[in-house]
This record gives C-alpha cells, sequence and structure tokens, in this order.
C-alpha cells in the first residue's frame, strides 16, 4: 500500500509541476514581450523630458493607468510653473525620464526575467548611449510591470546607471507623488509651505502653513523622544496635492509614515494599519522579538494610495524571521486607510 501511495502522489505531482511550468515559461513570454514593446516604443524617437500628448497616448497602453495619471500631473504643473515663472526652467523639461542617463539611449536589449506569484515582474534591460568620438556608455535599468487582467503593464523603472540625473532612483522618484522632499518647499500648488526645523543635524519640527490665508502653523511632526530624529526624513505629496505623506526616521532601526489629508482646507491626520499583526502576534508566542520595523513612504501609486517599503526583523537567539515588502494602502474618501496589496519588495529595490 506504501508503494501505491507513492506512485500516485508522484503521478498526482508530476502533472501540476509540468504545468506549473509551462504556465511560468508563458508568463515570462508575456512579459518580455511586453517589455519589448514598450522599449520599441519609447525608443521610436527621442523623448524629451515629458512625453508630448502624442508620444504619451502611444505608450499609453503599454504603463498602467496610473502612471499614465502621473505623467498628464506633471504636464499640468509644468504647464502652470510656465505660465507663473516664465523666466524659469519647468521641471521635467528635458532629459531622458525614461533611462538612468540624461542623453539617452542609442540601442537596448533585453535581459533577465523575474517573476513570482507575489512579486511585481521585472525585466533587466542593458543599454548604451554612443556619440561619434566618445566611448560609449554601457548601464542596465530594470522594468517593473504589473498585471492588470490578462496584460502586464509598465508601472516604473528602476535606474542602475552612474548618471548623477537619475542613478539609484526610479522613474516614480521623478514624477508628482514620488519626489521626497528634504527640505523647505511648497506645495505642488503653492497653497501651502513645509518647513523643516532642525537643531544640527536633528530634526525638531515639520510645519505646514498656509500661504494663502497665513494661518498658525500646523505642526506635522515634533519630536518628543529621547533619541534625536537623525535619520533621513522626508515628504511625499500626492500627485493631486491633496494628501501628504511624512516619514520621519525616529533611529537606523525604527522609522514611521505619517499621513495627512486635506478636508475643507483642514489637514487631518490619517490611522494606519497595522502591518501583519496576526502573524506578528504567531512571533512573539514563539519567542521572537522586534529587531527592526521600517516604514519608509515611497510613492503614491494614485491620488489615494501610499506604497510603503516596510521592512521588518524579529530575532531568537541565532534565529531570524521577518518581512521585506512593498505593501499598497488605500484612503478612501472618508478617511479610513487599508491594505490593498502586498508584495515582496524586488531584488535591487
Amino acid at each position: 500500500m506504501k508503494l501505491l501511495l507513492v506512485f500516485t502522489l508522484a503521478a498526482t505531482v508530476c502533472p501540476i509541476l509540468a504545468d506549473n511550468a509551462n504556465r511560468s515559461d508563458e508568463e515570462s513570454s508575456a512579459i518580455r514581450e511586453s517589455a519589448a514593446a514598450f522599449c520599441t516604443e519609447v525608443r521610436r524617437e527621442r523623448i524629451e523630458g515629458l512625453p508630448t500628448p502624442e508620444q504619451l497616448q502611444r505608450l499609453s497602453s503599454l504603463i498602467t493607468p496610473e502612471l499614465h495619471s502621473v505623467i498628464e500631473r506633471a504636464r499640468t504643473l509644468q504647464q502652470e510653473q510656465i505660465r507663473t515663472q516664465p523666466d524659469e526652467k519647468p521641471d521635467w523639461i528635458e532629459g531622458d525620464l525614461f533611462s538612468s542617463l540624461f542623453e539617452g539611449v542609442s540601442t537596448w536589449g533585453l535581459g533577465e526575467v523575474f517573476t513570482a506569484p507575489t512579486v511585481d515582474a521585472t525585466v533587466k534591460v542593458d543599454q548604451t548611449h554612443a556619440e561619434s568620438q566618445q566611448d560609449p556608455v554601457s548601464w542596465t535599468d530594470t522594468l517593473v510591470f504589473k498585471r492588470r487582467g490578462k496584460r502586464w503593464l509598465l508601472n516604473d523603472i528602476m535606474m542602475g546607471g552612474n548618471s548623477e540625473f537619475n542613478a539609484d532612483t526610479t522613474l516614480r522618484s521623478r514624477l508628482p507623488g514620488g519626489i521626497k522632499e528634504s527640505q523647505d518647499h511648497d506645495s505642488p500648488d503653492g497653497k501651502w509651505r513645509v518647513t523643516f526645523v532642525r537643531a544640527g543635524d536633528d530634526l525638531k519640527r515639520v510645519t505646514l502653513t498656509d500661504k494663502v490665508g497665513h494661518s498658525e502653523p500646523i505642526v506635522l511632526f515634533r519630536d518628543k523622544t529621547d533619541w534625536p530624529c537623525t535619520f533621513p526624513t522626508w515628504l511625499i505629496w500626492s500627485p493631486d496635492g491633496k494628501m501628504l505623506a511624512l516619514r520621519p526616521g525616529d533611529s537606523p532601526r525604527f522609522t514611521s509614515t505619517l499621513v495627512f489629508r486635506l478636508v475643507d482646507q483642514k489637514w487631518t491626520s490619517v490611522v494606519f494599519p497595522e502591518f501583519y499583526p496576526a502573524e506578528k502576534k504567531t512571533l512573539a508566542e514563539n519567542g521572537f522579538h522586534e529587531r527592526d520595523s521600517l516604514n519608509d513612504a515611497e510613492f503614491w501609486q494614485d491620488d489615494k494610495t501610499l506604497v510603503i517599503h516596510y521592512f521588518g526583523s524579529f530575532t531568537n537567539g541565532d534565529d531570524g524571521d521577518g518581512f521585506d515588502k512593498l505593501i499598497s494602502v488605500r484612503i478612501d474618501d472618508k478617511g479610513t486607510a487599508s491594505v490593498v496589496v502586498s508584495v515582496d519588495t524586488p531584488a535591487g529595490y
């Protein structure tokens, strides 16, 4: 009976494994086709700064609706800058936003495709920029795809080159909803002033002031701990400017993200859900202690969805466990925040 059971299991499992392998191959081929289509279209002609409306229209079927919306928002802000500051160079007016190198791409070739059930798919793209009488420059960027229905659409690009223009950043970090502000600045619509109050390297306070109404500053963050806030701090506005995410660093091993939304010209805080409460409870019951907890605002996927890079590590003697996730948190019209998706953080992120 035992031998029969083993044979039966083998006969059942092998077709399943083969079917999964076939699905994986088909999926990788589909992702590669999407990557090839995007690279072909984006390199059809040089795109200087933001795509023109005609160029964006051609790219629209190859990128996520959220990324499309963010690019359109950037164009709106750019036009406003041109109108109000005609003597200043507006944002996103020059350079290749879709690669690491400001000067753009001469040739490209697709590399490794990575896909797994709980991770956004990625495709390496090897690129070269060449000019006459100069040595060519080569680098590798990583395209990030999300599955929408039966299609794979570009959602971001991780820049891997050494150029100061775009190295170690992402496409989204250059666009509205992804720009990490760490110094005093105005909101995208120019109505609010953000001020970072520091004592040396220590962050003491972050305030928000109504530039139009000239009301008293709103305190978004005040350091009340014995451990000074010296870890990098940044603020990210949602694309429409009606929400903001402030990431103060409590210490190198513990960070947090504070979110505020504008309701009737008043900024109110948003209560965030706890990430993986059941799993954390199980870890605690088995003697694991939290060693690190990083909750870092990365970018706004759209006007109401914030992507958090969450890293948590737990130890029990020599044993360790934890999380390394990109978590999308949706904030509804009532200000209720909930997790809508969580995926493993792509390698190299």
